[in-house]
């Protein structure tokens, strides 16, 4: 029996943003294939790729989930429901108390994560071996204009467009603003735009943004 779904995340993504709401949850491999196996199953009626989450509800919210944390999947499914066509109804009754924790380390991770096909692939592995205070120490060292190749990690675009997203969401999350879409990002962060609509633009507002999300990080940590 093929389970039901939420498509979710930004109006005019890209991809097709989609989470699946299962019983249980397995090892990372095995998920994987339940993913794979329940999107092909399902017709979606879009050439989009369709990017897969799976989730387990109970009283109307996320309590476990794949990917991700179940926080910010169950608010980004509960806020973003109305922006799509969907086939079932909303299976998140409420939004959670967001944990900026859990978003600060998922965006350095995200961010350190595509240094690993540059010459900083050794410091860049260590570093998401290592904790977050790494990774921002790591983060810190960085010029992104000196970067124009992330190897097998994507274009410049895609990497830019990842990184802005990236960062909008958790500079947000730190005056308790919650944005789940590009659209929502931009409309905080226009001098983000560029990067969020993949058109070419260099990287000296990224880079801010980048400086700004090291600073609130370490002044978070002298707290």
């Amino acid at each position: 029996m093929k389970p039901s779904y939420q498509i979710f995340g930004s109006k005019n993504s890209e991809d097709l943003d989609v989470c699946f709401f299962v019983d249980s949850l397995n090892d990372t491999k095995k998920n994987h294939e339940v993913v794979k196996m329940y999107t092909a199953q399902t017709i979606f009626n879009t050439t989009k790729p369709v990017n897969a989450n799976l989730a387990i509800v109970k009283n109307g919210i996320v309590v476990q989930n794949f990917k991700g944390s179940a926080d910010e999947l169950n608010n980004a499914l509960f806020t973003t429901y109305d922006l799509h066509e969907q086939v079932y109804q909303n299976h998140i009754q409420r939004t959670v108390p967001r944990i900026l924790e859990s978003r600060i380390v998922r965006c350095a991770r995200t961010l350190v994560g595509h240094f690993t096909r540059t010459d900083l692939r050794i410091q860049a592995k260590a570093a998401l071996r290592a904790d977050v205070n790494m990774q921002i120490e790591l983060l810190d060292t960085i010029e992104l204009k000196n970067y124009t190749d992330f190897g097998k990690n994507g274009s410049v675009i895609e990497v830019y467009k990842t990184f802005a997203f990236q960062l909008g969401m958790t500079i947000a999350l730190f005056a308790d603003v919650e944005l789940y879409t590009k659209e929502a990002i931009i409309k905080t962060f226009p001098e983000l735009e560029h990067y969020l609509l993949r058109k070419e633009a260099d990287s000296e507002a990224l880079q801010k943004h980048l400086e700004l999300f090291i600073m609130m990080v370490k002044n978070r940590k002298k707290s």
